[in-house]
């Protein structure tokens, strides 16, 4: 049994605001302001939630419960899958030594299903940046057999200062703006959100069209430049949607600021989409923040409350191109009526994935 997989719900916590809608139109104004994070005697720009809670726990049980009410009813048996990096890293932290560590940090997932009130099984992924739609990818594949009718898929990345300091100690991270594609870009701006989506064998407003994933052996900290593994992991996506580069009318890019990674994606959307003009480009992450494992529901949620208001934003901060990438995202935003749209993830560690959405 083969069967279309919907998404017919969704919900968002993020810097840029407290719903899917109030996001989508943050994005809509060119709303791109981030706060800062200090570490140590240095300081980076960071995208946080807009919650002022101390106690990290307390934190993250009301940003789930707040996100976990905009799903709509559904049952309490409900599959689970949540997508992480960090799991609960930030509440380890804020104990302190000395504390006993649970079996795994995906039992964090146990705490997130008690808060959103379902009892059903749950699933952990943790592939890095690929973590949301590796998650997409379980819960719709056991949709469409037949053997779940619902899905809950939530994507959770918590400020924390392990994951800053590992990125900063790398010097991945920009000084002060994520600039997507552009000749002055420096590295990433990091951010926390919490996003969820509801699947469903039920139809809904846009269906999961294709989803597939691989990895990139190149290097442990950034993809192959050539871009040929992630114009592998597009094709791949575009094959199991059953769609051609042709119908594609977006692209959301990974897009981060990377000078490595970012070269690699542009590299390899000219061996997929080789017909001219390339659909229109878009990276979120200059106004959401590379929110990490979590980006991938979050920045899904976000663009699809654009698309369903018929508009797409404008990618903020790009200001030269680079002719190395000869490439441009869209910096002028307009009204626009998608019905497929692809959506890119590159991880840190060699993790691809592509995602098509098409509306129903």
């Amino acid at each position: 049994m083969v069967r279309p997989v919907h998404i017919v719900a969704s919900g968002l916590l993020c810097a840029r605001g407290t719903s899917p809608a109030a996001v989508g139109q943050a994005l809509w104004a060119g709303d791109c302001t981030a706060g800062q994070r200090t570490l140590g005697e240095r300081h980076f720009p960071y995208f946080a939630l807009p919650l002022d809670e101390p106690d990290w726990s307390l934190r993250a049980e009301q940003a789930v419960r707040h996100v976990s009410a905009q799903l709509g009813p559904h049952t309490p048996t409900t599959a689970l899958f949540v997508a992480s990096s960090s799991f609960q890293i930030g509440l380890f932290e804020q104990r302190g030594a000395p504390f006993d560590m649970p079996i795994g940090s995906a039992s964090f997932s146990r705490q997130i299903a008690d808060w959103m009130a379902l009892s059903g099984p749950r699933s952990s992924f943790s592939t890095a940046c690929t973590s949301g739609f590796s998650a997409i990818d379980a819960a719709a594949t056991l949709i469409a057999a037949g053997l779940i009718d619902d899905a809950i898929v939530v994507g959770i990345e918590l400020a924390n200062d392990s994951t800053l300091a590992g990125f900063a100690a790398m010097e991945l991270l920009s000084h002060s703006l994520c600039r997507p594609f552009d000749a002055g870009r420096d590295g990433l701006v990091l951010g926390e959100a919490v996003a969820a989506i509801r699947l469903s064998a039920t139809p809904g407003p846009w269906k999961i069209a294709g989803v597939a994933s691989g990895l990139d052996a190149y290097s442990t900290t950034g993809p192959n430049p050539e871009g040929g593994p992630i114009a592998g992991v597009m094709r791949d996506c575009l094959r199991a949607a059953g769609t051609s580069p042709a119908a594609i009318d977006l692209i959301k890019l990974q897009a981060a600021g990377s000078p490595g990674s970012d070269l690699a994606e542009a590299n390899a959307l000219r061996q997929i989409f080789t017909d001219e003009p390339m659909p229109p480009l878009l990276s979120l992450k200059p106004a959401l923040g590379h929110t990490l494992g979590a980006s991938g529901i979050t920045e899904l949620a976000a663009l699809l409350a654009n698309l369903d208001a018929g508009q797409i934003p404008a990618t903020a901060n790009y200001r030269d191109m680079d002719a190395e990438i000869g490439l441009s995202p869209l910096t002028v935003r307009r009204p626009a009526v998608v019905r497929h749209a692809l959506l890119n993830l590159i991880g840190f560690g060699g993790g691809l994935a592509s995602l098509v959405v098409e509306r129903s």
